[in-house]
């Protein structure tokens, strides 16, 4: 399995690869910026999953899984998303932006295992804490003409 993981964190880089790096069938390549993570995409380059840090600057791993499933939604062949989050909060985030699953910061590696298993198998995520499938979420809050997110409280809504 080839898994793109986007984070700047050294911390939580030395976190994923020490539980993903023992995986014998694993091979990661990471990168620092969700625009390089795109170039990668875009060229052709195949992955199996993208693990993304939502705190990743200068756009962030929500925009990074809003362009994937965009690309997606184009015919583009893409992976599923991940996205590691700081806040419990920011799981609308990770709906809005269309990501498989998300996942809690620091992750647990057992639950980062079989989590990224489940995703990449089509299955449900398992129900564990502070990891979430956003397939499973309500439907993220749109203004009446369709506006995005980030938009709504411009327009006054």
């Amino acid at each position: 399995m080839k898994v793109l993981i986007v984070n700047q964190n050294e911390r939580l880089s030395g976190e994923l690869t020490s539980a993903l790096v023992g995986e014998e069938s694993v091979e990661l390549l990471e990168v620092r910026t969700p625009q390089l993570a795109l170039r990668l995409l875009d060229r052709g380059d195949r992955y199996d999953l993208v693990l993304a840090d939502a705190d990743t600057a200068p756009t962030g791993g929500f925009a990074l899984s809003r362009e994937v499933k965009a690309r997606a939604r184009m015919g583009a062949e893409v992976p599923p998303v991940i996205l590691l989050l700081a806040r419990e909060q920011d799981k609308f985030l990770a709906k809005w932006a269309e990501a498989n699953a998300f996942i809690i910061k620091p992750p647990d590696p057992f639950d980062l295992h079989g989590v990224i298993a489940a995703v990449v198998a089509g299955e449900d995520v398992p129900a564990l804490p502070g990891v979430g499938s956003t397939r499973q979420m309500p439907e993220v809050l749109t203004a009446p003409d369709g506006a995005e997110p980030s938009s709504i409280a411009a327009a006054g809504y």
